[in-house]
């Protein structure tokens, strides 16, 4: 029985360091918008995108973003923070996009309290799609710093929300990088505030 104890503990221990190096990560981007200007790699697509006391803000772009033209890793992990200051949330973003054309024809879609606050959804390239994935609530909270982080791995994305599990999406037809490979803050007419940005890649353990 001690040896079965023993082999099994080291078993686990042996997944247990497998997951930790396959999860090990590089930052490869990070904008806190403390500079109060927007950097030569940000792309504008038409919104009322501006730095406020170091955080970026939006008010009415109309789905105009403002894009990354700086390309995500295929797969890898992004963090950031947003708040929206409407009672309905409504508050967006969207990633691994092709921004060729608008990003709010062609990305994955994360959005977080849309459609009067009534649905939540993590969409594939449109976020009206019939099937996206959607939370139906209105839990969420006004003038909140949500902390996000989304992690793609292949076809397979988890969106995390303050730290927990929010919305999964496994894609049989995932987006292909590099075509879709950029990041864009989003947003239609809510108040919304967004920062601290991060990008990592997964480093390959050799």
């Amino acid at each position: 029985m001690q040896k079965i104890r023993t082999a099994l503990f080291f078993m686990f221990l042996l997944l247990f360091v497998c997951a930790c190096e396959r999860d090990r990560t590089e930052l490869i981007y990070s904008a806190d918008f403390e500079s109060g200007t927007l950097g030569p790699e940000w792309k504008n697509e038409g919104g009322d995108w501006k730095i406020e006391s170091g955080r970026l803000v939006s008010k009415n772009a109309m789905n105009k973003d403002l894009v990354l033209t700086a390309q995500l890793p295929a797969e890898g992990v992004i963090e950031l923070e947003m708040l929206s200051h409407s009672p309905v949330i409504d508050v967006k973003f969207r990633a691994w996009g092709d921004m060729s054309g608008n990003m709010h024809d062609g990305a994955y879609h994360f959005i977080l309290g849309g459609w009067g606050g009534k649905i939540s959804t993590l969409a594939r390239l449109d976020e009206h799609a019939k099937d996206r994935i959607e939370e139906r609530a209105t839990r969420h909270k006004q003038n909140h710093w949500y902390k996000i982080k989304v992690v793609r791995r292949g076809g397979t994305i988890d969106w995390y929300l303050d730290g927990a599990k929010y919305l999964s999406l496994k894609d049989d037809k995932p987006l292909a990088w590099p075509q879709y490979a950029y990041f864009s803050f989003a947003n239609w007419k809510t108040p919304c505030e967004f920062d601290n940005l991060k990008i990592y890649r997964f480093v390959k353990q050799g």
